[in-house]
């Protein structure tokens, strides 16, 4: 049994990721500069909410307008001795800084299209979507239904990330191209963005995919990728098969062959990492797929289920803060044993999982 404690920061995030943030009118009107700038963009379910700076590099993307947040235990408020902000949770108060929107949601490339049609900035991170809509129809995700299925121009993901990387309020200093999943047709396309991606930047790129058959892990890793992030979501076959069928037709098997393969690669070391779902399966469930990516030199990234609007899981509240808390410290007990970390290593990229940097010099700032 686990017997580490949470400090009270950590436990303030918790709170955030399973019910949300209050933010005062005050708060409000200083951050949307009277009602000119938005407070979120609701383009991805994990991401929609303001994103925090804590103290001891705590991030966290806290949800505020969702139907959870009814009742939230953390608040947002202004402080005025600092021209700050400030959020309060059981009696404690602590100084917190907002990260903005990025500075293009109206800029356009050369070709007129808008920019966060294709990247879009989290606190020191640009996500590149290649694919609008996805081939696969994940039960909790709202990709498939949020657009229609179109592959985009090379040219308009290399604009766009350009724009992103001069972006003079939220610069991005790393790359994930991540989205909707092509299908076998537009795997050739995939591959291309990919490499031309890569080439074409000094940033460091990551993958986020399904280990697909064939040889893309170690073509990726000849073009020079940082990372990938291959994610197994689900451990529970059963729940698995009914919630993510497209991506579990394979089995864990697939993904374990092109988990240990990126590792060969890359040597590991926060390289490659695996997306783990919590509150869709059993905590027991979620434990073991922990152990199952860990054994294999994999970072599980522990990611809280988030309701998607518009998704049948609209309506499935995310897990506990008791929940979170119990497979979060369990999971640092597997993941000391098999001498890997939590993921993502980057710091700012924490903010929406359940991850904590330490005092192991593994976590960085990109």
């Amino acid at each position: 049994m686990y017997s580490r404690e949470l400090t009270p920061l950590q436990q303030l995030k918790i709170s955030c990721l399973s019910s949300g943030i209050r933010i005062t009118p005050e708060a409000e009107t200083r951050l949307t500069e009277g009602g000119e700038v938005p407070l979120s963009i609701h383009e991805y379910a994990t991401t929609g909410g303001v994103t925090l700076e804590l103290d001891g590099g705590l991030f966290v993307n806290a949800p505020f307008d969702e139907w959870f947040c009814d009742q939230p235990e953390v608040v947002l408020t202004t402080d005025e001795p600092s021209g700050g902000y400030a959020v309060h949770f059981e009696n404690d108060s602590f100084p917190a800084r907002v990260l903005p929107l990025p500075g293009y949601l109206d800029t356009r490339d050369s070709q007129g299209r808008l920019a966060i049609d294709t990247v879009m900035s989290h606190a020191d991170r640009a996500r590149l979507s290649p694919i609008a809509g996805c081939s696969f129809s994940c039960r909790f995700c709202d990709s498939a239904i949020r657009a229609e299925y179109t592959p985009r121009p090379v040219d308009q993901l290399l604009e766009a990330l350009a724009i992103a990387r001069q972006d003079s309020l939220l610069p991005a200093k790393h790359v994930l191209i991540s989205g909707g999943t092509p299908s076998p047709d537009d795997y050739p396309y995939l591959d291309d963005v990919c490499e031309r991606v890569i080439n074409n930047t000094e940033l460091n790129v990551d993958v986020m995919m399904w280990p697909r058959p064939g040889d893309v892990i170690d073509r990726l890793a000849d073009w020079g990728v940082h990372g990938y992030a291959l994610s197994i979501e689900l451990y529970d076959d059963e729940i698995a098969q009914r919630l993510i069928p497209q991506k579990r037709q394979y089995g864990l098997d697939r993904y374990a062959e092109g988990i240990e393969r990126a590792v060969e690669r890359t040597g590991g070391n926060g390289r490659v990492r695996s997306l783990v779902l919590v509150g869709l399966e059993p905590v027991e469930s979620t434990l073991a797929g922990v152990e199952f990516l860990a054994r294999l030199g994999c970072d599980p990234v522990l990611s809280p289920f988030r309701p998607a609007r518009g998704t049948i899981l609209e309506d499935l509240p995310p897990p506990s803060a008791d929940l979170l808390e119990r497979v979060y410290l369990e999971s640092l007990e597997i993941v000391d044993r098999h001498g890997v970390k939590l993921g993502p290593r980057c710091i700012p990229c924490h903010h929406n999982t359940l991850t904590f940097p330490d005092d192991s010099g593994a976590y960085y700032h990109s």
